[in-house]
């Protein structure tokens, strides 16, 4: 048998190189920060989402699609007529120097929902979503109220297509957003952790006054809504003569609460009791067994996270 001669420099070569293979493969793998798509219903200037901007990057990956306007009120309907505008964005001016930053911005000309697809399919960056953030609306959304919302209906997309989704509003109107924002993302951290079953709701009110005020979180069943919508008729616009045209009616949108005591365990009680309100909904998209198992698993993770302690 012909034996062949190895230079000894080669074999140490050789070892050294083997041992450091072994050990990367030893080392494990740096955790992957979880992926946000970031939207909302009042537009991507909007006080609200740009707190969310500032402090969501600092907990997971975030890119933010959003509307380029206003789109309150559009629930989940989608824009799909014609060709839709896709503007991208820099950081706006007052978040520049904050770090982590978000990872892009785009500002679309289309509803919220529609944001959610287009964003998942076209604008993730190779990645998969984990979490539809939708936020910060200036006023509640409880209830069968969360039916109008442009705000849940993007949250409800993201959970329709897989992803679980959030929506986050606020009885204080646009006051206190950096602390909303700030608790708010506490609350995504501790979630992603203990983890967060897909095709689920997050429903997130935060109630009115001072945060200081706040009496802790308490997870809650959806309950009735909280306003009702009457339209009235009107004669015409303040500014502007009564209409010519005889067979022309003018009508108004207006808002009222709902009265009457809240239900027990409701989001609606728990906003009047002060306290941050977590409603865990179910996706239609999941089959009825399905939907139980991830919403009582949900209740179950969510009872033991400090953000309820």
């Amino acid at each position: 048998m012909k034996v062949i001669a190895v230079p000894l420099c080669a074999v140490i070569a050789f070892c050294i190189c083997s041992m450091a293979f072994c050990a990367d493969e030893s080392q494990e793998a740096p955790a992957r920060r979880p992926l946000i798509l970031l939207t909302n219903d009042d537009g991507i200037e909007s006080a609200g989402i740009k707190a969310l901007m500032k402090e969501l990057p600092r907990v997971a990956d975030v890119i933010v699609i959003a509307p380029a306007t206003n789109k309150s009120g559009v629930s989940q309907s989608l824009t799909y007529r014609g060709d839709i505008k896709v503007f991208k964005r820099e950081v706006p001016e007052e978040l520049k120097d904050i770090e982590p930053k978000p990872l892009a911005l785009y500002a679309v000309e289309g509803t919220p929902a529609t944001c959610v697809l287009l964003g998942a399919g076209n604008l993730s960056q190779g990645r998969s979503f984990d979490m539809v953030v939708s936020g910060i609306n200036p006023g509640s959304n409880i209830g069968s109220d969360g039916n109008l919302s442009g705000t849940v209906g993007a949250a409800r997309m993201g959970a329709d297509i897989g992803l679980a989704g959030l929506a986050v509003s606020s009885a204080s109107g646009s006051k206190h957003v950096a602390q909303i924002a700030a608790s708010l993302a506490s609350f995504i951290k501790q979630a992603f952790s203990a983890g967060v079953e897909k095709g689920v709701l997050f429903n997130v009110n935060y109630p009115g006054g001072e945060p200081k005020d706040w009496k802790g979180a308490v997870v809650t069943s959806i309950g009735a809504g909280n306003y009702k919508i009457n339209f009235r008729k009107v004669e015409s616009d303040v500014d502007e003569p009564p209409p010519a045209d005889k067979s022309l009616l003018l009508f108004r949108a207006a808002f009222a609460r709902a009265g009457g005591e809240p239900a027990a365990g409701t989001a609606r009680a728990g906003i009047a009791a002060g306290k941050i309100c977590v409603t865990p909904i179910a996706s239609l998209s999941l089959p009825s067994k399905v939907s139980t198992k991830s919403l009582a698993l949900t209740r179950q993770r969510l009872a033991g996270l400090a953000f309820f302690k």
